[in-house]
């Protein structure tokens, strides 16, 4: 049920991208479908372009931020109350710190119902990180800010903290007592495809482990919120995320491997590119009661299937006994436990069958991210949105492995349709 009913504008920078296009205007159009929208919301959708559906301005041109100033101002006067305004900048990297200057010179973003939504990259390295904080928030209060990893916002994200707090056999067994790993695999079958230009600046490390899978960590680590309290989980990912670190093996070297599918150099059009298509690093935590557990981060393209899921191995005292808990995100949301059974006859043959639960058995119409991260953002809940402490940490845990890979030989080479799991094992040479 819609929380808040203030009159709104969401203004769209960008409008005319892919993004606003496949996933901000369908979601808008979802949620207004089960009338969770404010009663009084309009769409502002900006563009560069000359396009009589939107608003055209010049993002560079302090001039247009206070001509918009004026348009909405008249907007608002056919509404009941002053609107709550959502900046929404779906545009290219380079183009957030400039807009955010200028709508805070414009005095746009003043104002406690003023929101301002940003999508990843959210820098480059730790010290862009550090860098892009610093510039918005010259204009921007921490709270007036929703940063967006969509994967936050998926069901099944939303789902592991329900399932660690609602199940009394895990939530007593979630420790080092209990897990012997905790694998979080992301996986694409896909290459770069049109995305060249994109994946030679960023690579798997930034483009999908630094945030999604990091963040992913974060909620199976954390401690539990009383009482479902979801405004606090920010906070407690941000705990649990300064406890990690890099692991180290035995000569000191980071546990890190890294690879580029063959064949990207010439997608890319960079035949001496030395960006991985795929990276899996272990990390360790300095929580007690994560103590010896190894948590194993891994992604890649190019693979021979695509999924995104969390992994957690119990411990075994004999090979029947080795229990394993899957979380899925995609493809097919859902849990999945192996349990071992003996197979029906006279031989008493010892298998193991899994106990599933898929989503979309039960609920086909599950909400898109996308239409949660709005929806989230319109009620002012932050707690799918990754904090700027949260960005800053997650960098850092990075860190070690990106000056380590500046001094170091180029990645391996894989072949197309490898098995992440095939790749991971060179973590353990």
């Amino acid at each position: 049920m819609i929380e808040n009913n203030l009159p709104t504008i969401l203004l769209i920078f960008g409008i005319t991208g892919d993004l606003a296009r496949r996933y901000l205007l369908p979601a808008i159009n979802a949620i207004a479908r089960v009338n969770e929208l404010p009663r009084k919301f309009k769409v502002v959708g900006i563009t560069r372009q000359s396009d009589k559906l939107f608003y055209r301005m010049d993002t560079e041109n302090l001039e247009d931020y206070l001509k918009l100033k004026r348009y909405l101002n008249g907007i608002e006067k056919n509404f009941p109350a002053k609107a709550q305004r959502l900046f929404y900048l779906s545009v290219p990297a380079p183009a957030v710190k400039s807009i955010v200057k200028f709508l805070g010179k414009s005095g746009l973003a003043k104002g406690g119902r003023t929101k301002l939504l940003l999508e990843k990259p959210f820098g480059s390295d730790l010290p862009s990180a550090k860098g892009l904080t610093r510039d918005i928030a010259k204009y921007f209060k921490e709270s007036q800010i929703y940063r967006i990893d969509h994967y936050l916002a998926k069901e099944m994200a939303q789902n592991i903290v329900v399932f660690r707090n609602g199940n009394s056999l895990f939530k007593k067994t979630w420790n080092s007592d209990f897990i012997e790993s905790i694998n979080i695999l992301g996986s694409e079958k896909i290459g770069i495809k049109d995305r060249a230009h994109f994946y030679e600046q960023t690579g798997a490390l930034r483009d999908y482990a630094q945030g999604h899978l990091l963040q992913l960590a974060a909620l199976v680590l954390m401690d539990l919120p009383d009482q479902y309290e979801w405004k606090n989980i920010p906070d407690l990912r941000l705990l649990a995320l300064r406890k990690l670190r890099v692991a180290r093996d035995k000569r000191g070297n980071l546990c890190v491997v890294r690879g580029q599918y063959a064949g990207y150099r010439r997608e890319s059009g960079n035949p001496k590119s030395a960006v991985e298509t795929f990276v899996s690093f272990r990390l360790e935590s300095s929580d007690p009661k994560w103590s010896g557990v190894p948590i194993t981060v891994s992604t890649g393209k190019a693979l021979d299937k695509r999924l995104t899921e969390i992994r957690i191995r119990y411990k075994k005292t004999k090979e029947q006994e080795a229990n394993e808990l899957v979380l899925r995100l995609q493809p097919d949301p859902g849990i999945e436990f192996g349990v071992f059974t003996k197979r029906p006859g006279y031989e008493r043959e010892i298998l193991v069958h899994h106990l599933q639960f898929n989503f979309m058995e039960y609920y086909p119409d599950l909400p898109d991210a996308y239409e949660q991260v709005l929806w989230s953002a319109l009620n002012s809940d932050h707690s799918l949105f990754a904090s700027g402490a949260e960005i800053l940490e997650s960098w850092r845990i990075v860190d070690d492995i990106q000056k380590s890979w500046e001094k170091s030989a180029g990645p391996s080479i894989y072949k197309k349709g490898s098995s992440i799991h095939k790749l991971q094992r060179f973590l353990n040479r």
